[in-house]
């Protein structure tokens, strides 16, 4: 009896250990949430998001999601660009894609990046960009240039540069999701556990039947 509960002792440490390595062995990136809010005064007339890489960069896809406020209307796409209003998908693949949509009055979305580039190894530090930029209604960019707010992708994760008021940024935190592999090594566990307690309930029944006959 003590053997047994020594091994479930041990399963149910081993099981929790585990679970714990979940978490601290999962690779997730956070979410922005993104909101335009002063429209009018700044006249801004529409928003410009851009994905380009260098060569040698791992595939990345850039979600736009969670569109609230005033509607948007799509003026313009180039490239790897998919989706609708309700939420778009934009890829790094080449040097140049693009998405243009028209801005009616304040509103906010959601923005993540796929994980295949985390730990891939690139002969440059920082191989994919994404760029928000925002235009007046003469069609003139507004602020510096190179955009609002600048995302780097490296292997490392994700560098924010923003360059101008006009757009608020607040980082969501990150849901971890464990890897088919740790998900095997809980299952694995929680079954041994599962067995190890039938094993020992079956064994104190036959031990209780025997001393009661």
């Amino acid at each position: 009896m003590f053997n047994i509960q020594q091994h479930l002792r041990h399963a149910v440490l081993a099981l929790g250990l585990a679970a714990a390595s979940l978490t601290a062995g999962a690779s997730a990136l956070p979410t922005y949430h993104i909101d335009v809010a002063d429209t009018a005064t700044a006249d801004i007339a529409s928003i410009d998001f851009l994905f380009g890489s260098i060569d040698g960069a791992a595939p990345v896809t850039a979600s736009l999601s969670h569109f609230a406020g005033m509607p948007l209307s799509e003026l313009d796409r180039q490239g790897a660009v998919s989706g609708t209003p309700d939420g778009f998908a934009i890829g790094n693949v080449g040097t140049y894609n693009d998405l243009l949509l028209a801005v009616g009055g304040p509103f906010g979305f959601d923005l993540n990046f796929s994980e295949g580039f985390l730990d891939f190894a690139s002969t440059f530090d920082s191989n994919s960009f994404f760029s928000i930029a925002l235009y007046d209604s003469d069609g003139i960019i507004i602020g510096d240039p190179s955009g609002a707010l600048n995302f780097s992708l490296s292997s490392t994760g994700v560098v924010v540069m923003p360059t101008s008021s006009l757009l608020s940024l607040t980082q969501v935190s990150a849901v971890d999701v464990p890897e088919p592999s740790d998900w095997v090594l809980m299952l694995t566990g929680l079954v041994f556990v599962v067995c190890i307690t039938r094993r020992s309930g079956g064994a104190s029944a036959r031990r209780l039947a025997a001393a009661q006959a």
